[in-house]
């Protein structure tokens, strides 16, 4: 699952184009991103944030910008012991 401000028209679009199996929430009050400190103190934007959490909801994994895929993966599957 992804989470954006955006609308929800324009991930169904993204999401159908990258061929994701995951929808991409719309937060568009961004209470969500401001819960999870993604929101740029300078700008007010969104900053592009990669969380992974495990099945009990706990953060495994978090970065900044464009997260490697591997890296994630690799977080996912060392949580899964």
């Amino acid at each position: 699952m992804a989470i954006n401000p955006a609308k929800v028209e324009s991930h169904a679009k993204y999401c159908t184009s990258k061929g994701f199996g995951f929808p991409i929430l719309s937060d568009p009050d961004k209470s969500a991103v401001k819960a999870f400190g993604c929101i740029n103190a300078l700008t007010g934007g969104v900053s592009r944030t990669v969380f992974a959490l495990d099945t009990k909801g706990k953060i495994i994994f978090a970065e900044r910008g464009q997260a490697s895929y591997d890296d994630v993966l690799t977080a996912i599957k060392s949580a899964k012991g």
